[in-house]
């Protein structure tokens, strides 16, 4: 009920902010913009999406090597685009980004993680964004009585939004699951959800405590690349009012975007920020003395500019969401077809003995949905391409970096899961190999 009476106030605010400067002339402003000209503006938005996408495939780690750019920028449109439509605090479309990723054998913990670091990036270059823009802001327009009257209410809510994700940072470092069950059970509150998955759950603690105790490159590259994207979405702002004939300065641009971002972020309780990220666009641009005409034409291109990702988002969803489909479909018609006593060969055989990649293939085919750390994986995927001699723990601890009792752990887990089988007849250094499935 809340979110149409939200939707409702937005589209009603927005109307009448039109009806006040008047359809007319927005109409005739737009109309100096031909089909090549919109095409251009939606250039620094596709820069913008590019980045952003690579700034998160950097979290991915071995995965990483694995899924194509293109697929990686695909999902995250398709995320970005549930994300846009739904006032969930623009994280409606994470689990989905993890889930997708997971349809292209990425463990779920490796997914999920990669999805938990690149939001916390995101939203660490976004705050960046935003000081730079009221930094300039004040620069720029100096002590008029419009910044003045806002200028303490911005720092404030940045100040709170950066003390935040600072603490998301620090629970995330602690184990945000583990305190999140945690708190849960001491309020006398338990989600059997979530209780039956608490191992899961820890694990992906792990999994993300690992990421920024040994990838801290990784995340500051990450955090770079966010916030290069947010610039390019100060480009964005630049070519539009180019197109609209105002005087288009860079410094402005870049105020004007962050400063857009921010209403943006503050307004996520509002189904796609109607009417509040319109007229908040408006005033910004009166503050840097366009015209009304200029400011409500800006608004309705940025606006046009989501409608068209949102689009291509939902796309590049239906596709993912065909394609498996298609795939479910060629299966079941292939059960059907083929007796039961037909199978596909198992692990060891000869035929897939001998093609080692045909081998691999069938053995992430079969445990596409085992849960396994980033060490484990990297090590199984050593011994599918050919390891040479014979797996121990100490080489494990070598190979990946870890302790003996680490590798002991990992090599345990994976016995426990039946992937790996402790070899025969040795005492001392004993050796491990991939299990018959």
């Amino acid at each position: 009920m809340l979110r149409l009476f939200l939707l409702f106030g937005g589209l009603l605010t927005l109307g009448l902010i039109v009806w006040h400067i008047g359809p007319g002339n927005i109409y005739d402003a737009a109309a100096q913009l031909g089909p090549v000209a919109l095409l251009v503006m939606l250039i620094p938005s596709a820069i913008m999406y590019a980045i952003e996408a690579y700034g998160w495939k950097l979290t991915l780690g071995t995965s990483a090597k694995e899924i194509p750019f293109w697929r990686v920028l695909a999902i995250r449109t398709a995320g970005e685009a549930v994300n846009m439509t739904t006032p969930a605090g623009y994280v409606g479309g994470e689990p989905l980004k993890a889930d997708l990723l997971r349809k292209h054998h990425v463990p779920m913990e490796e997914a999920f993680t990669s999805v938990i670091i690149a939001k916390t990036t995101m939203t660490i270059a976004e705050v960046l964004f935003i000081l730079l823009g009221i930094a300039l802001w004040v620069w720029l327009l100096g002590g008029s009585e419009s910044s003045s009257q806002t200028l303490p209410t911005a720092l404030l809510s940045v100040g709170l939004l950066a003390l935040v994700t600072a603490g998301l940072v620090f629970v995330q470092r602690q184990g945000l699951f583990t305190w999140l069950l945690d708190f849960l059970r001491r309020i006398g509150l338990k989600i059997a959800y979530l209780e039956a998955r608490e191992e899961r759950l820890r694990s992906l603690d792990r999994a993300v405590w690992e990421f920024y105790r040994h990838k801290r490159p990784a995340f500051c590259a990450s955090t770079g690349l966010f916030f290069l994207g947010w610039i390019a979405e100060a480009l964005e702002v630049y070519v539009i009012i180019w197109y609209l004939g105002g005087p288009a300065m860079a410094l402005s641009a870049i105020s004007i975007g962050a400063l857009s971002v921010f209403i943006k972020s503050s307004t996520f309780f509002i189904p796609g920020s109607l009417g509040a990220q319109d007229g908040g666009n408006l005033l910004l641009l009166n503050a840097f003395g366009y015209s009304d005409v200029t400011g409500i034409t800006f608004a309705l291109l940025r606006r046009f500019r989501e409608l068209v990702w949102i689009g291509i988002g939902l796309l590049c969803l239906a596709l993912f969401g065909g394609r498996q489909r298609e795939f479910r479909k060629v299966a079941q018609t292939t059960q059907a077809m083929v007796p039961n006593t037909f199978s596909l060969p198992p692990l060891d055989s000869a035929e897939v003995a001998c093609t080692p990649v045909l081998r691999k293939a069938h053995f992430w085919q079969r445990n596409a949905r085992v849960s396994l750390n980033e060490r484990q994986r990297n090590m199984l995927n050593r011994v599918l391409d050919g390891f040479k001699g014979n797996l121990t723990a100490g080489k494990w601890a070598v190979i990946a970096k870890c302790s003996i009792p680490t590798a002991q752990r990992d090599i345990k887990e994976l016995i426990d899961q039946g992937l790996l089988v402790r070899n025969e007849g040795e005492s001392e250094n004993t050796s491990y190999s991939i299990a018959a499935q």
